[in-house]
């Protein structure tokens, strides 16, 4: 009892210490952990123990050299052990070269590592440097132990030397600045945000990074769980005929083989060899598929950073999707401000509700306000809407006056008598169900209007914590701001490697 409870106190003692990791710095970098767990976490991932949670760094340090395009990362790593509940601690010296995708493998190249240490230690950085370099960066450092792979993410921000600035990057930058004053210049109040100060609701998380991936190539560690269950499928093989097999049966079942034999050897049928046009068929076929792959691979967006302070490259442009695929259901309702740009996924987003719109309310075109700017960034007074991955939209009004821009759905202390409420509850539950939409923000009243719906439909119950109309109140965000506006925010996909999603919303439907 003694010893269960003194492992007991090194388990309590280092969650609390792992929770409030303090920042360590050195003359080039900055470094902290980009998510703090209550307690430790072990998640089976795609074969995979995880433990997140469970590991504390110290004198961490992180130096990015921009003459030779390398990394270091040195410090310290504690990890707990999931067997006997002692914590183990292991010094780092990792270094790698950054690639030409902006990431960089870090590995132990000393010599004097030892060979002996059954702990395998990497990391790998993903660069966020608008530059193409790697100043700025998170880090995915990987120990697997006992079966286990501990995970730990910090992020580095390194300053730059005047000295290390190239004479292009400061005329880049110039340039940037120039084109954001073009935009913004005299019409400064026209970037203002549609309808409030759009308030940032909850604390982000970590960031997507490519973690299966990264277990894979960096530990050399392949999954065991698919394997384990497949021998269990080969079961049937063992036929219980054969038992009857020896009762007099073997010359029945020996004779027909050696009249069978001859049966089979009928290679007469030679007639697909002289259709030799077939096998011309497929090769025509061969680059028509090969040419949208990578078409798509060209095309593929980039949320970087939190959506309150990030960029973004490669965008897709609604305003162009919007001309070129009439009809689409909705409408670009200001194009003179340049920010109706976003990641794919958003853009499919946009798209699906219009053609929803096009079902419920044929004739009506939802009308679409700020997204992103075409790189992200600051836009006007928002506080999110910086990598794509935000968008404002209009709500649905029975009354055409209404339509066209954002009009109010809130009416004193209740909705508007020309607010189309059926119609937006379908369109709420119609994204949430897509599982890609992260947060909506609207209105109290709006919110409260729904949860009597939902409630009226028999599709939400007190004592019920499931179901889509649950999900999606859930998702539903009150914002005193939001009421001529719906803002929705989409979560970072596994293809945004370096985007930082934010932290889940909290339980429950918030109606009850």
């Amino acid at each position: 009892m003694k010893r269960f409870l003194f492992t007991l106190s090194i388990i309590i003692s280092f969650t609390i210490l792992g929770a409030c990791s303090p920042d360590s710095r050195d003359e080039g970098s900055k470094v902290k952990t980009t998510y703090e767990p209550q307690k430790p976490v072990i998640v089976n991932e795609d074969g995979y123990r995880i433990a997140r949670g469970a590991t504390r760094v110290q004198d961490m340090s992180v130096n990015f050299d921009p003459q030779t395009k390398s990394m270091s990362l040195r410090g310290k790593i504690e990890f707990l052990s999931t067997k006997g509940g002692v914590v183990e601690s292991r010094n780092l010296d990792l270094s790698g070269i950054l690639s030409a995708d902006g990431f960089i493998n870090l590995q132990n190249h000393r010599r004097d590592h030892p060979t002996n240490d059954t702990v395998r230690i990497a990391a790998k950085a993903t660069c966020l440097s608008e530059e193409g370099t790697c100043h700025s960066s998170f880090i995915d450092i990987y120990i697997y132990a006992e079966g286990i792979v501990y995970h730990h993410q910090i992020e580095s921000h390194q300053e730059v030397k005047e000295d290390e600035k190239s004479s292009d990057a400061g005329k880049d930058k110039e340039e940037k600045k120039d084109q954001k004053e073009e935009t913004q210049g005299d019409d400064e109040d026209g970037l203002e945000s549609e309808g409030g100060a759009d308030e940032v609701e909850g604390e982000p998380g970590q960031y997507i990074g490519s973690v299966k991936e990264d277990i894979e190539s960096l530990l050399n560690v392949i999954p065991e769980a698919p394997k384990k269950e497949e021998p269990k499928k080969e079961e049937p093989k063992k036929e219980e005929p054969k038992k009857g097999e020896p009762k007099k049966e073997e010359p029945k079942t020996g004779t027909p083989p050696k009249k069978d034999e001859p049966k089979r050897e009928e290679p007469k049928k030679e007639e697909p060899k002289r259709e030799e046009p077939k096998k011309d068929e497929p090769k025509k076929e061969e680059p028509k598929a090969e040419t949208p792959a990578k078409s798509e691979i060209k095309k593929v967006s980039q949320a970087i950073g939190p959506v309150n302070n990030g960029r973004l490259e490669n965008a897709a442009n609604m305003l162009s999707y919007e001309q070129n695929h009439q009809p689409t259901g909705f409408h670009i309702i200001r194009p003179q401000r340049l920010t109706h740009f976003a990641t794919n996924e958003m853009a499919y987003i946009i798209s699906q509700m219009g053609k929803l719109t096009q079902q419920q309310i044929p004739g009506y075109q939802l009308s679409v306000g700020d997204i992103s700017r075409e790189a992200g960034g600051k836009l006007g007074s928002h506080k999110s809407h910086q990598n794509g991955l935000d968008a404002d939209v209009a709500f649905y009004f029975n009354n055409k006056s209404f339509q066209g821009y954002f009009a109010s759905a809130v009416a004193v202390d209740k909705p508007h008598a020309n607010w189309m409420l059926e119609q937006q509850w379908k369109l709420f539950k119609s994204v949430v169900d897509t599982q890609l939409v992260d947060r909506i923000f609207i209105h109290k009243v709006l919110k409260k209007a729904l949860c009597d719906l939902a409630i009226k439909n028999d599709e939400l119950h007190r004592d019920r914590n499931d179901g889509l109309a649950q999900e999606t109140l859930r998702r539903l965000i009150p914002d005193a701001d939001h009421h001529n506006h719906f803002h929705i925010r989409v979560k970072c996909s596994s293809a945004q490697v370096r985007c930082r999603q934010m932290a889940e919303p909290a339980q429950g439907s918030g109606c009850f």
